[in-house]
């Protein structure tokens, strides 16, 4: 894209030639004039055509981005996913070892107590 600078030059000089084709017709034939309004279709289909093919290559440039930047959400929503199903893992991967850990211990207190209870009825049976 050029500066606005020189933009600004290229409307000006437009400006001045749209003042200079006025004041031009109002001295020329009828076919002069004619010849210069279809010139002046010509050029603006010319500079239609252009702008037309700019906004769509500005427009493809767009939607590449647009698709690239989805992506790249996609590809993070993936590793997050993938991190909290990890995790989620990890957490009940843990939550099953303390669950056996608690059993093992609960199986440590029913040993001992069946064996305090044999003892006691060992000790009870002595005495009858």
């Amino acid at each position: 894209m050029k500066p606005l600078s020189e933009l600004l030059v290229d409307l000006s000089t437009r400006a001045k030639r749209a003042e200079d084709d006025y004041k031009a017709a109002s001295t020329e034939t009828r076919s002069k004039v004619q010849a210069r309004v279809a010139q002046l279709k010509e050029d603006t289909a010319t500079r239609t055509a252009k702008m037309n093919a700019e906004a769509a290559s500005k427009r493809d440039k767009v939607a590449e981005h647009w698709a690239a930047m989805q992506r790249q959400i996609h590809e993070r929503f993936d590793r997050v996913d993938a991190d909290v199903a990890t995790w989620t893992a990890d957490r009940a991967e843990e939550n099953a070892a303390e669950a056996i850990d608690f059993a093992l211990t609960a199986i440590d207190y029913a040993e001992s107590a069946v064996l305090d209870a044999a003892a006691a009825r060992t000790e009870a049976d002595s005495h009858i």
